[in-house]
């Protein structure tokens, strides 16, 4: 017989062998959804060994997310780690010098004791360095105005910065006085070009008084400086109004005009300094065409302008090829670009949630990538490999996941393939009819993107673990299918773009998913006019969520910040008022009859607070069930960490109590 101890420990060696009960998967919530960290900006060096990016760590008390600078190794299973800064700073903006001996970066993190440049006193962001490997930093620039960008000349001599107009005295004490009237559309403070020799220590302006400089970027040969200029610092000059020039590095003379309307595209010199590579905006401003300029000819190619999807992003590569990447459908796409014809072949499907991506001399990229169950992290694309190269969420792994299904499915008014995806709760299969939300995005020229699908915005990951399906409908007027496609709404906002999604919606009932008697729509900013719009002209659905949407159009043409936006979709918002408002819910409010939620911020001055009351006063004059809830501070979009959670909530509480769904208390 065997001995105690040895049968207790064998006992305990076969209870070792067998396998853990696996966890009970943990629901996230708005609180956990809104305390995951942002990845950003991923730049690989020129030798492709090291990725720097950046992490924002969210903060109570209305504050941004506090942002630092992490560095990983390009290859391997090397660990990322931190940059230490001080507990109170933000770092962002990391770039790689030309030659990979050194990274720098923006920080308002404190100076030594200097002066600024000049008399003044120095600003709070400057731009600092470290070697390449290395952890002790040092500024670089002592501007008066705080630095929004830079850029190191090729041979490490100079930095080009941009640094906003410091606040002179005059207008100090006129503040100060509340003696501050200003006339509309005269800026006094501009951005502007500054040159710093990094020998010792020389500052000067490159650019006069007077005009706005958005981006810049060195020539190869240190000669050249391209800039992109307007004569506007409001958003709509960035996006709309501003032109690429060429300036003397030397004197700051400008030479020439290349693109009179360009895009927010970044400026890139070829490696040999002969082409030129930006964004021009299309005919009506609703899509761009990233272009390459041969400076010597002044010859003009557009890029994949066939492509059936949407070009975000394009690198040169050391070999004068460039990649591309951007959208299809619902997945992203990387492509290599032919410079000379704009041809084009894809080289991977990637699941990615923006454009942000950069190419190292041996051509491995560094980009954001995306899972169904893991929010963005810095991946690598390496000779058609993708790879994930961090983990800066490994909570998520515990949570329950919501299934992503990518769809396609035809027009009914004219057999337009049209593409989205359908969110589900988790281990549910076909059989049982669901309570759903179709979720609308903003744009119209965006797009919903296979993969993680959970913020303050995206409500799919929170509600498909709470017992909803989600539709994700990316009608005509969405990016991902090219730019006929993406202008196909131009005078038709309602009409065949909600045609697609009603499609959509036929399609899941016929499959069973949706239940036809709890079925709600909602979403923000366009997906908030579509959701208003569809209960002003369909019985289909219970309930509408309207999350800063645009409600009459005419009037948001003249008050949004951006004002040359709906003009390209509907012409002179005064001598076209018609036509816009056929398109705007606010002229069919009547027809409402369902309960609507209206959510808004206060300071929201891309779809002014007036889009959303007018919506609710209308609805409540009608007898109309309805409730609206504003945000203070609140902008467009939103990055305090309260409200993000609220608005979740609300979402949350309202379809359940909408839609008859019943939790445990």
């Amino acid at each position: 017989m065997m001995p105690l101890l040895q049968r207790i420990l064998a006992t305990g060696l076969l209870l070792a062998a067998l396998p853990a009960p696996a966890a009970t998967p943990v629901l996230p919530t708005p609180e956990k959804i809104m305390a995951l960290r942002s990845v950003d900006d991923p730049q690989i060096a020129p030798g492709g060994d090291w990725i720097a990016y950046t992490v924002g760590t969210p903060q109570d008390e209305g504050r941004p997310p506090r942002q630092r600078v992490w560095r990983v190794p390009a290859t391997g299973k090397g660990a990322a780690r931190v940059l230490p800064a001080p507990e109170t700073v933000s770092d962002t903006h990391p770039r790689w010098t030309a030659d990979g001996r050194h990274l720098d970066f923006l920080s308002d993190r404190p100076l030594p004791a200097a002066d600024a440049d000049g008399d003044g006193t120095v600003a709070r962001q400057q731009v600092w360095r470290v070697d390449a490997q290395g952890d002790d930093a040092s500024p670089l620039t002592r501007s008066r105005g705080d630095v929004s960008a830079f850029e190191v000349s090729h041979d490490g001599t100079r930095i080009a910065y941009l640094a906003a107009d410091p606040v002179d005295a005059a207008a100090r004490a006129a503040q100060a006085a509340r003696d501050d009237a200003t006339r509309v559309e005269h800026p006094t403070r501009f951005v502007r070009a500054w040159l710093r020799d990094l020998r010792d220590g020389r500052t000067r302006p490159l650019t006069a008084p007077g005009v706005q400089v958005h981006d810049l970027a060195w020539s190869p040969d240190g000669r050249t400086l391209a800039l992109r200029l307007s004569e506007g610092t409001t958003l709509n000059a960035y996006w709309y109004r501003s032109r690429v020039v060429l300036a003397d590095a030397a004197t700051g003379a400008l030479r020439q005009v290349l693109e009179p309307r360009a895009s927010a595209h970044p400026l890139q010199w070829s490696p040999d300094g002969r082409r030129l590579l930006y964004g021009e905006l299309g005919e009506h401003g609703m899509t761009a065409h990233l272009t390459v300029h041969r400076l010597a000819d002044d010859r003009r190619v557009r890029l994949a302008s066939d492509w059936m999807g949407t070009l975000w992003l394009a690198r040169w590569q050391d070999d004068g090829t460039v990649v591309g990447l951007g959208q299809r459908g619902v997945r992203g796409a990387f492509l290599r670009l032919d410079p000379d014809t704009g041809g084009w072949t894809e080289l991977a499907r990637p699941q990615i949630p923006s454009a942000s991506f950069t190419t190292a001399r041996n051509g491995r990229s560094a980009y954001l990538g995306l899972r169904d169950d893991q929010p963005a992290e810095v991946w690598t694309l390496d000779r058609g490999r993708l790879t994930a190269r961090t983990d800066t969420h490994p909570e998520v792994a515990g949570w329950a996941h919501g299934q992503v299904r990518e769809l396609e499915w035809t027009s009914s008014r004219d057999g337009l393939r049209i593409t989205g995806l359908l969110v589900t709760p988790p281990g549910w299969t076909r059989g049982t009819p669901l309570p759903t939300l179709v979720q609308g995005h903003g744009g119209p020229a965006w797009a919903w993107w296979s993969g993680w699908l959970g913020s303050w915005h995206d409500w799919a990951q929170l509600l498909a673990t709470h017992g909803y399906a989600v539709f994700l409908p990316n009608p005509r007027g969405s990016e991902g299918g090219g730019h006929a496609f993406a202008e196909s709404v131009r005078n038709d906002w309602g009409g065949g773009d909600f045609q697609d999604i009603l499609d959509g919606v036929d399609l899941l009932e016929r499959e069973g998913v949706i239940d036809p008697q709890r079925l709600a729509i909602g979403g923000w900013s366009y997906g908030g006019y579509m959701a208003a719009w569809a209960v002003t002209h369909s019985a289909r659905f219970k309930t509408a969520i309207v999350g800063a949407g645009v409600i009459d159009i005419g009037a948001m043409a003249l008050t949004t910040d951006t004002p040359d936006y709906l003009p390209g979709y509907f012409g002179d918002p005064v001598a076209n008022r018609a036509v816009y408002d056929a398109h705007s819910p606010i002229r069919f409010a009547d027809r409402v009859t369902v309960p609507v939620l209206i959510l808004h911020g206060d300071q929201d001055q891309r779809v002014p607070l007036s889009q959303g009351e007018m919506f609710y006063r209308a609805l409540v004059f009608n007898g109309t069930p309805v409730e609206m809830v504003r945000y203070p501070r609140g902008p467009h979009w939103f990055f305090e960490t309260a409200h993000g959670r609220d608005v979740q909530q609300r979402v949350l509480d309202w379809l359940d109590a909408r839609l008859g769904v019943e939790r445990p208390r």
